[in-house]
C-alpha cells in the first residue's frame, strides 16, 4: 500500500480537484500515512534572464504553508507537509515518484486539440514515473462506486491490478477486472471469421482475464471481485462499465528512450477522456513480488 501521497499543488482549482481527492483517500489509511503538497516554482518558463526572486519564492512558500496547515486540520492523526522546488515542473515531480509513492495531479477539462493534450503534465509524469501516477479530473461526472482495473496478461497489468486490488481492499468497494478485445484484423474484405472461430477467440481472451484473477484472488482472497471480457474497444470497456467505476487503473509498459514519455495507445487515450480519477502503473513500479509461473497470454489492448 502507498503510504505516502505526494500532490502537485499551484493554488488552481484543477491542484484543488486533486488534493481533495487525495484527502479523501487519505482518510481510508492508518497513522503512519504521510501527505506532501509540492509547489514548483518553474524557472524554465521565464523569460531569458529572469530569475525568481526572494520575495516570489517566499510568497509561494508561504501558500504551499498555508494549504499545508490547512490540510494538516482535516487529517489530524497524518503527517502533512508542504515543500517549495525550484526547477523544470516535469522533472521535479518526477523525482518525488518510486515504488512506494503516489504521485496526484489534477487535469482540467480538454478543451483543445488531442495532440496538444496529449502532452499534458499528468500524461508526460504518468509515461515516465517510477511509482504510480493518479490523474484526477476537475470534474467527476455521475454517482460511482467500485475500481476498474484494465488487465492484458502483461506482468504490468496484473501489477496495476495488484494495485486496484489494495484500493479496493482500502476502500471497502468491490473490483472489477476488465479485458478488452476485438477480433485480429483480417486482410482480404471477403473473408469473415465464423463463429466457431470467434468462439475460441473469446476462450483465449477469457484466460487472460481468468489468469490475473486468480493471482489477485490468492493475495487478497476477502475481496470482493469479478472478472470479465468485453468485445469492443479498451477505453469504453473501461470507462462506461456498468456500474461507473470511481477509479480506473491501468498499467503503462516502457517503450524506447526516445518515447519515454509517451504513454501506451490505451493509457493515453484514456486521459484524452478523463472524467474518472485514472491511476497509472508503469512497468517501472517493481516493488511487488508478482506470481508470475502462469500462462504467458498477452494482448495489446491495455497500456
Amino acid at each position: 500500500m502507498n503510504q505516502r501521497t505526494v500532490v502537485a499543488w499551484d493554488g488552481t482549482a484543477e491542484s484543488r480537484s486533486a488534493l481533495d481527492w487525495a484527502v479523501a483517500r487519505s482518510r481510508h489509511l492508518d497513522s503512519t500515512a504521510e501527505l506532501v503538497l509540492v509547489s514548483v516554482t518553474d524557472e524554465v518558463s521565464l523569460v531569458p534572464g529572469k530569475t525568481i526572486g526572494p520575495e516570489e519564492f517566499d510568497a509561494a512558500g508561504a501558500a504551499v504553508a498555508d494549504e499545508a496547515a490547512r490540510v494538516r486540520q482535516e487529517l489530524p492523526e497524518h503527517r502533512v507537509t508542504g515543500e517549495i522546488v525550484i526547477g523544470d515542473t516535469l522533472n521535479a515531480l518526477r523525482r518525488y515518484t518510486d515504488p512506494t509513492t503516489l504521485l496526484v495531479v489534477g487535469t482540467h477539462t480538454r478543451d483543445f486539440p488531442h495532440r496538444r493534450f496529449a502532452w499534458s503534465l499528468g500524461s508526460r509524469l504518468a509515461a515516465s514515473a517510477l511509482g504510480p501516477v493518479a490523474i484526477v479530473p476537475h470534474q467527476i461526472t455521475g454517482a460511482r462506486r467500485g475500481i476498474v482495473a484494465g488487465v492484458d496478461g502483461s506482468e504490468t497489468s496484473l501489477r496495476a491490478a495488484l494495485f486496484a486490488a489494495e484500493e479496493a481492499q482500502l476502500r471497502g468497494v468491490p473490483l472489477h477486472l476488465v479485458h478488452a478485445w476485438m477480433e485480429p484484423a483480417i486482410w482480404q474484405e471477403a473473408y469473415v471469421y465464423d463463429e466457431e472461430i470467434l468462439d475460441e477467440i473469446a476462450l483465449q481472451h477469457e484466460g487472460v482475464v481468468r489468469d490475473i484473477e486468480v493471482v489477485v484472488k490468492r493475495r487478497h482472497p476477502g475481496l470482493a471481485m469479478t472478472a470479465s471480457t468485453v468485445r469492443g474497444h479498451a477505453v469504453h470497456a473501461l470507462l462506461e462499465f456498468s456500474p461507473l467505476p470511481e477509479l480506473v487503473v491501468v498499467g503503462c509498459r516502457s517503450r524506447s528512450a526516445m518515447n519515454r514519455f509517451v504513454l501506451g495507445s490505451a493509457s493515453h487515450e484514456l486521459i484524452l477522456n478523463l472524467d474518472v480519477p485514472v491511476v497509472v502503473v508503469s512497468d517501472r513500479v517493481r516493488d511487488v513480488d508478482i506470481d508470475v509461473d502462469r500462462t504467458a497470454r498477452v494482448f495489446e489492448q491495455v497500456g
